[in-house]
């Protein structure tokens, strides 16, 4: 989710390095932008609140593998939620690469360890979703559910991978590379031909050779990125020009191979990829089907299971300090006698708010014509966005495809701590009621 709160905290970061020294103040400023707070190795303590994820600097070791298993342990033990993320120096030789590889998730930069910042979004937006995943299945036992997991017994299948940018020893070494475990590989020279190329096959990962920061592909892959059919397609940028890369980690997140790493790390880095792309897609599938909503029908859960999952969301909210927010959205019914053709329109707004929420965000009905959403580590201006987006989209669909509504409103609240479900859906229904007359699609 994309801070729009910058005094709310999203994310508690260690930051360990092998000379106890605190990282470059660029590092700070990409965190506060993201809306993430660094703790440096003598600021971790237990009294503070739990860290989400901790970070192993070890760029300034001269020999990495004498230090890496003590500020390994260190980063161990804060207790990171999602895991830990190595930083460690573009220039580090095959062998060390390949012994902090069996430490965990490595991330390769120069003199400044800003892209970090951009692979912890990454790995927090993913650990959330497995959160969600586990909260969501413990809901289910509890509420007496029976589950299978069809798509997790699938046997991953070897990669698709399309490689695309003007033909050089780069993209030879690049196809080479990765040979010995993709059974498919494609190669094209521009964007349009990429999108050709996805238009009739489908790719695990893709590997973009950009020839300068102007480049199309730079610009295709934030659009990729961004749609929902291909978010899940793992773009690799690789390119001589080390600034570059430098540029498309920090700034747009993208994984960056560097030119004298392809032959040794690319193959094992794709499969990587491709099995969290696989295993998050199965997750989002799950989570947005009847079985994963308490086999609720299209997608929105029954009143009974969404308040069950809402009592465990939010007392987890309390033990670990996160937000949550409820929003919700209602379509008044011309007359009494439209009520049944708005509750008719409410599936149709129902199939288009699951595209415009997350994966991991609970839908209900509250009422014949009220749609409720359970926004899991929003904040209130958050939610309100959402609300907004929800108001906007659906709102100008369905009253130019119906005459039987007379209006949209959709609202949003946060959840303050402490507070149990009955209250929190009273203040929703509260600020619904209230909502502005200028805030509201009507005819």
């Amino acid at each position: 989710m994309i801070n729009l709160d910058k005094t709310q905290v999203k994310a508690r970061i260690a930051w360990l390095t092998a000379d106890g020294g605190a990282p470059e103040p660029r590092v700070f400023n990409a965190a506060a932008a993201a809306g993430f707070t660094i703790f440096e190795a003598s600021n971790v303590a237990v009294d503070r609140p739990p860290v989400d994820i901790a970070v192993a600097d070890l760029r300034g070791a001269l020999h990495p593998g004498d230090v890496a298993a003590g500020v390994i342990a260190k980063a161990r033990a804060a207790a990171p939620a999602a895991g830990l993320v190595i930083a460690a120096s573009a220039s580090a030789d095959r062998e060390t690469r390949s012994m902090l590889r069996r430490h965990g998730d490595v991330c390769y930069v120069g003199a400044d360890a800003a892209p970090v910042i951009a692979a912890l979004r990454e790995r927090l937006r993913l650990s959330g979703l497995a959160d969600e995943m586990g909260e969501r299945l413990k809901s289910l036992i509890a509420d007496g559910r029976t589950i299978s997991f069809a798509g997790f017994k699938e046997r991953p299948r070897r990669l698709s991978v399309l490689v695309a940018g003007k033909p050089s020893p780069l993209t030879l070494s690049a196809c080479n590379a990765i040979r010995d475990v993709a059974t498919q590989v494609s190669c094209v020279f521009s964007a349009g031909q990429v999108m050709r190329a996805l238009d009739h096959s489908q790719f695990d990962c893709a590997i973009f050779h950009p020839a300068s920061e102007t480049d199309l592909l730079i610009a295709l892959a934030r659009a990729l990125r961004r749609h929902r059919d291909h978010r899940k397609l793992s773009v690799f940028m690789t390119s001589e020009d080390d600034e570059l890369l430098d540029r498309c980690a920090s700034r747009d997140g993208f994984e960056a191979v560097l030119a004298n790493h392809l032959a040794s790390d690319l193959a094992l880095r794709l499969e990587i990829a491709g099995k969290r792309a696989r295993m998050a897609s199965i997750m989002r599938d799950f989570l947005r089907s009847p079985e994963g909503c308490g086999d609720g029908k299209d997608g929105a859960a029954g009143a009974r299971f969404f308040a069950h999952h809402a009592v465990r969301v939010f007392r987890r909210a309390d033990e670990t300090g996160r937000p949550a927010a409820l929003a919700a959205l209602l379509l008044e019914p011309k007359s009494a006698s439209a009520a049944p053709a708005a509750a008719a329109a409410l599936n149709d707004a129902l199939r288009t708010a699951a595209k415009l929420v997350r994966a991991e965000d609970m839908i209900a009905r509250l009422t014949p014509t009220t749609l409720a959403f359970l926004l899991r580590g929003a904040t209130g201006a958050e939610g309100a966005n959402v609300a907004e987006r929800l108001q906007g989209v659906i709102g100008g669909t369905l009253l130019r495809s119906t005459l039987d509504i007379s209006s949209v409103k959709a609202t949003a609240v946060e959840r303050r701590p402490g507070e149990d479900i009955e209250t929190a859906i009273a203040s929703l229904l509260r600020a619904l009621r209230h909502a502005k007359k200028d805030d509201t699609l009507a005819v």
